[in-house]
């Protein structure tokens, strides 16, 4: 066998930060999301302009807030090794995802 193509000292294909930029940055993601999407909704309901195109915009920013309540749960996530949910977290917070992005 050619050694070259089982070299084991190849860098990881995804680099990782630590846990403390990480958190930063899914909070800075959690805050603008629910804010901004917030915002929008209310923008919308406000100028009662109900119309098939702001009812699409309406849908995606309360599914993209909807999805936005799992991040704090995968930020516990990267401070805690482990799960700390027990597996009735796990299938609810894989549910959330899955109804949210459909």
């Amino acid at each position: 066998m050619n050694s070259s193509l089982d070299s084991r000292d190849d860098p990881p294909l995804v680099l990782s930060l630590p846990p403390i930029p990480q958190l930063v940055i899914l909070g800075i993601i959690f805050i603008a999301s629910v804010i901004l999407n917030c915002i929008s909704i209310i923008s919308i309901v406000g100028a009662r302009a109900i119309t098939p195109i702001n009812l699409l915009i309406i849908n995606l920013a309360v599914s993209d807030i909807v999805y936005s309540l799992t991040i704090p749960i995968f930020a516990v996530h990267i401070v805690i090794p482990w799960w700390p949910f027990g597996r009735v977290g796990c299938q609810l917070v894989i549910a959330i995802d899955i109804i949210a992005m459909i």
